[in-house]
Order: C-alpha cells, then structure tokens, then sequence
C-alpha cells in the first residue's frame, strides 16, 4: 500500500435536478492527495489494478466515449523512451455517428513511432513516466433520444516540492449525473484506486456528500 501524506475530498456540486420524489443528482467531488512515491511507480501498480487498460484508454473505436467533455486526450504523460523525454498522447478523433447509433471516436496515438505501445505497457518495455494524466468521459445515450446522464474521471499525477521535501501531486474530479440518490460518483474508478494505506475512497466521500 501507499504512504500518504495528506489527503484532501470535497464536495464541488450536489443538485437535485429531478423531483423529491424522482431525485436525479449531479454530484461533483475533488480529492487531492500528496503521496511520497513518484508517478512512475504509481502508474505501475494502478496498470495492475485495471485503472490503466485497454478499456480506459481504448486502442479501438469506441462509442460515447472520450477523454472529457472538451474533448481532452484520453491519456497523456511525460516519458522517458530510449532516454529521450517525450510527451505521449492518446486522442479521441470523432468519426461521427447519430443519437441512434452512438457517437464513435477513434483513438490516435502520438507519437507515431510509440502507436503500438500502450500506457499499461510502459513499465514491460522500460518506459519511465514522470508525470500523467488520465480522462474518462462518457455520455449515455437512450434510444433515439439523447440523455443527460453522464460521467467524468479525471486524474492528474506529477512530482512536485514543498516545504523543501518532494511529493507526488494527485488530483481527481469525479462527476456523475441522473443518480437516483446519494451515491458516490464513478465508484467503479474509485474501486481500482483502492492503493493507499488507511484510505477507503468509497467511505470517505459517502461521509462528504451525506450518503452515510
């Protein structure tokens, strides 16, 4: 398990955008969390616990699935390859689609020569991350209509120094709308994060948002 050396959960957005009597929350929380090993090792172990796969950062077309609203990367890292520092990026290129079919997006891999190389690959073949980022986003759609249900994970990861000491940074933003009660946002994430000592993700941030 991580040491963690400080730990942050904050409830950013909680509305009801249904009725008392068919509740549909949109419920947004922050974490922050300073922990002493290097983003390199973190990416090791959370590529072991399926947080880092071939599902949240697809090498495939996939449907009502990209990085985040404002289509950011699905993944992107500063690495070290062959002792040179790149920065590696999987995009989410739209391929159109329609409300009946879903919206499909093709991931693109920059850069070019590492495109058959995926991030949970990296440690395999001797690839060092310095500093990453993780984005889900997907819109669920009914059929023929577009629904407003929706959910984001976004994670940032990199080594900072404060306090003359250096510590690996870690932010998340979880969001999830039309949830039929108080329930804890992009739980299933949150369950593969489950990496650090005495934090239990899902407890803590059911006493932020009063699901307790």
């Amino acid at each position: 398990m991580l040491n963690i050396k400080q730990k942050s959960i904050k409830l950013k957005e909680q509305k009801n955008y249904g009725s008392s009597l068919h509740p549909l929350y949109t419920i947004a929380v922050t974490i922050e969390i300073a922990a002493g090993e290097s983003p390199d090792m973190l990416h090791k172990i959370v590529s072991g616990t399926g947080l880092i796969t071939r599902e949240t950062v697809p090498f495939v077309v996939v449907p009502n699935f990209r990085g985040s609203a404002d289509n950011k990367p699905f993944y992107s890292a500063v690495i070290i390859h062959e002792g040179i520092i790149k920065e590696y990026e999987v995009l989410a290129r739209d391929t159109g689609g329609s409300i009946k079919s879903g919206i499909h997006y093709e991931p693109v891999v920059y850069p070019e020569e590492l495109r058959l190389i995926h991030p949970a690959e990296f440690a395999r073949v001797g690839i060092e991350v310095k500093e990453w980022k993780l984005r889900n986003y997907k819109h669920f759609f009914m059929r023929f209509i577009a629904s407003k249900r929706y959910e984001s994970f976004d994670m940032q990861v990199k080594r900072e120094t404060g306090g003359g000491a250096a510590f690996t940074a870690i932010k998340i933003n979880i969001i999830e709308s039309e949830l039929k009660a108080k329930k804890v946002p992009c739980l299933g994430y949150l369950k593969r994060l489950e990496v650090f000592e005495d934090l239990d993700f899902e407890e803590e941030v059911k006493r932020e948002i009063g699901a307790v």
